[in-house]
């Protein structure tokens, strides 16, 4: 299995927008300990395509299709396995349309480095995620944009206190949900589908969408159930 990792280091530009080798790092360990080799990969959010020139050299058998809302001027000749097309992320038409024509078997692994703005990746997770295969990883990058007061859906973090009110042990464990930290957490309720039913004893009426969810800085990944 190529390591991520050790081609970051090799190709690192530094450039402010793409993705550090401690990015890789992370990758790498969790698709060892998955045996995880991708052929159908969607990078949404490409900026100057140094992150997708990796993958085609990691994963030269895999199909790539790599969408940005604006097109750069980059030179994908030597990765004859990409795609690089203009999409907005939130286009449920226009994406929907892409992974019909070039993912009509599903995607293996998606990588959402686009807006890093909540609404936006939320929106991009329910129109991708239902294409993503079984066993298929999802991943989502800078999540900690929402903890940010000067970014446009993200604000200062603060404490919630729960306290016993009237005698009564709080129901709700409120913390903080602004922007991608509060898209990312939401995820946590697909793990647990099965669980989310009026009472104990009732029969399930939902499946776990997510089989797994790690969350690293900066970094959260899903893997679809079977």
């Amino acid at each position: 299995m190529p390591s991520l990792h050790a081609l970051s280091l090799e190709s690192y530009s530094k450039e402010p927008g793409t993705k550090p080798p401690g990015y890789y790092e992370k990758y790498d360990r969790v698709f060892l300990s998955k045996q995880f080799t991708p052929e159908r990969i969607l990078e949404v959010g490409v900026h100057l395509g140094e992150s997708t020139k990796l993958f085609a050299k990691a994963y030269p058998n895999a199909k790539i299709v790599a969408l940005d809302i604006k097109l750069a001027e980059i030179d994908f000749s030597a990765c004859p396995n990409v795609t690089y097309l203009q999409a907005d992320q939130s286009d449920r038409g226009r994406m929907e349309g892409i992974i019909e024509e070039h993912f009509p078997d599903g995607i293996d692994l998606v990588v959402d480095d686009a807006s890093h703005i909540g609404y936006l990746s939320k929106a991009t997770f329910d129109i991708v995620f239902p294409h993503v295969r079984g066993k298929g990883i999802y991943i989502v990058e800078d999540w900690g944009t929402g903890y940010w007061d000067n970014f446009l859906d993200g604000a200062r973090f603060q404490e919630f206190p729960v306290s016993i009110h009237d005698g009564r042990l709080p129901r709700r464990i409120p913390s903080h949900d602004f922007g991608m930290v509060g898209f990312v957490k939401s995820l946590v309720d697909y793990t647990s589908e099965s669980d989310i039913r009026p009472n104990e004893a009732d029969p399930p009426t939902r499946t776990n969408r997510v089989a797994s969810l790690q969350f690293f800085p900066g970094i959260c990944i899903a893997e679809k159930n079977l």
